[in-house]
């Protein structure tokens, strides 16, 4: 397939788009990582068209690409463009189906009944159920209760929508796979509002039931005089409100960088001694129990495990730090200080003096009469 749509002239096209990839466009919105199609036509006929699929029985799809694990290139690598339609080989994709002349089954959405034809450039949501962007309130509707759980979180964490007054109870299902899980946790963090989706999730008890990492953190106590936000939980959620990007390895850095202290100990003056190391540990195994790709689980080990390194970095010998500045990921490592510093009392300055080492750092580093610590090179001149 090299487009959504079919060769222009040859009628309404097979694949639309669909739920929340129809709502970005709607909303002007960048592209998700995840792209959601409605094929016009049977399963079967979707199986015969060269893809490479896969049948999990998720809620919200009838299959899903099977040639594209995280859909999350590292920075500098290609990826999507904002505004931009993925191509479906690098891009997961997850296709519902229905056929030509009729509407999906009931309840193929939930939430969200939307869908894109992109020959006739028209939206089509004949059910009604698609929310309001006038009036951005989350109703709940006859659907399962695991396909309203995805949705309501997705929408309130990447969409202007709120809940009613008083909200409305979910029951939260058993054995959601970990690709629902994947799915689901890769569209919050991207999202305008994680926070807002996570915080919900909390309340309907998925987080103890299927992330026990983060209900973890419920609780914890911080130090009053420099985190005024609350506990670890609150602290953690207040990080993504500094987010200047929605990048996925720094929102999950801010999602896990505290994992580690509800289980430190306190040592020699430090609350949460060695609560980094730990973090570190417990993100790989959440990242990798939801089958998350080893590249993606091993750069937010390094994260969460190296997070306060930057508050130290004026400080330290060169020979310590060396190798995190040479790290791809260490200017996201930087933001992920930032967000970390300004939820706080503590404000910005150790992030300036941080930026000022390692710009310091690289001046030296191009400068062919210094060593990467500043110190002058000694040539010796022959006669």
């Amino acid at each position: 397939m090299e487009s959504v749509a079919d060769p222009a002239g040859s009628g309404s096209a097979r694949f639309q788009e669909a739920s929340f990839t129809a709502l970005d466009r709607y909303r002007g919105n960048p592209a998700a990582p995840l792209r959601f199609l409605l094929f016009r036509g049977g399963l079967p006929d979707l199986a015969r068209r060269g893809q490479e699929l896969a049948f999990p029985g998720l809620p919200y799809a009838d299959a899903v690409s099977a040639n594209a694990v995280s859909g999350i290139p590292r920075p500098g690598e290609s990826g999507p463009v904002d505004g931009a339609l993925p191509d479906p080989v690098s891009v997961p994709c997850r296709y519902v189906c229905a056929e030509a002349d009729e509407d999906p089954e009931p309840h193929a959405y939930g939430l969200l009944d939307l869908s894109y034809d992109p020959e006739t450039r028209r939206y089509r949501h004949p059910r009604q159920r698609f929310p309001d962007p006038r009036e951005p309130v989350i109703y709940p509707c006859d659907a399962p209760d695991d396909l309203t759980l995805f949705e309501t979180a997705v929408l309130l964490a990447r969409y202007p929508y709120r809940l009613p007054e008083g909200g409305f109870v979910v029951d939260v299902p058993r054995n959601l796979s970990p690709m629902f899980q994947r799915d689901l946790l890769t569209l919050i963090l991207t999202g305008r509002d994680p926070g807002s989706a996570l915080e919900w999730l909390g309340r309907t008890g998925f987080l103890d039931a299927y992330w026990p990492e983060l209900a973890a953190l419920r609780g914890v106590s911080h130090s009053k005089e420099y985190h005024p936000e609350g506990d670890v939980w609150a602290h953690t959620l207040e990080t993504f409100r500094y987010r200047k990007l929605s990048e996925f390895r720094l929102s999950l850095g801010l999602l896990l960088h505290d994992t580690g202290k509800p289980e430190s100990r306190s040592a020699e003056g430090r609350r949460f001694d060695q609560h980094s190391e730990i973090g570190a540990r417990l993100a790989r195994r959440f990242l990798e129990r939801l089958g998350f790709a080893r590249d993606l689980s091993e750069d937010v080990e390094f994260l969460v495990r190296r997070h306060m390194m930057p508050a130290a970095l004026p400080r330290l010998p060169l020979n310590r730090v060396q190798e995190d500045l040479e790290h791809p990921l260490f200017p996201i490592l930087l933001e992920l200080y930032r967000c970390d510093e300004l939820s706080t009392f503590r404000g910005p300055d150790g992030y300036y003096q941080a930026c000022a080492a390692y710009r310091q750092y690289l001046r030296n580093v191009r400068n062919p009469y210094r060593n990467p610590d500043g110190r002058k090179v000694q040539r010796m001149f022959l006669e």
